[in-house]
């Protein structure tokens, strides 16, 4: 996370195989400016904890998209070898016809042992306990199911990079 103007950026790196998906999550993260969803969500989070949260105190999000694992792997690399690793790599657990998110993840947290990973499934046949022995340590480790609320989803990778 880095900050410019006194506004952080959370880097997101996410690598799914269905470019729908990988639509919605750039709908979801946004670019330079709060989404309109983050913009719905932090009126609702005001008024029902009676807060006044600046929306300019909001995080951006600098997000970086690919469709399989290989290319995750490579752009984390790149990142991080230039400096500006990514706070948060989501991760599609399946991604034919290429390697799965866990290699993926592997590779990435074998090079970077800081960053978050976030394994997106629809239909893992691979117990969280599997992937938290592949990919230690596992306090660095989030898994979440398909269908997801990719707003919410949004909100917890702002926790996530917020509690390092």
């Amino acid at each position: 996370m880095y900050t410019i103007q006194n506004r952080e950026i959370i880097k997101v790196l996410v690598a799914d195989d269905d470019e729908r998906v990988i639509e919605c999550y750039r709908e979801a993260f946004g670019s330079e400016e709060p989404t309109r969803q983050m913009r719905a969500l932090s009126a609702l989070t005001a008024e029902l904890f009676d807060t006044t949260r600046e929306l300019e105190d909001q995080p951006k999000f600098e997000i970086v998209t690919c469709n399989q694992g290989a290319d995750a792997i490579q752009a984390a690399a790149m990142a991080r070898d230039e400096g500006e690793p990514f706070d948060v790599v989501i991760l599609d657990v399946r991604m034919p016809p290429g390697i799965d998110g866990v290699e993926a993840g592997y590779q990435i947290r074998k090079h970077d042992p800081d960053v978050e990973i976030v394994f997106v499934s629809g239909n893992s046949d691979m117990p969280i306990e599997e992937m938290q022995r592949r990919v230690p340590p596992p306090v660095r480790l989030h898994c979440f199911h398909k269908p997801l609320s990719f707003v919410q989803l949004a909100e917890d990778v702002v926790k996530m990079v917020r509690a390092q």
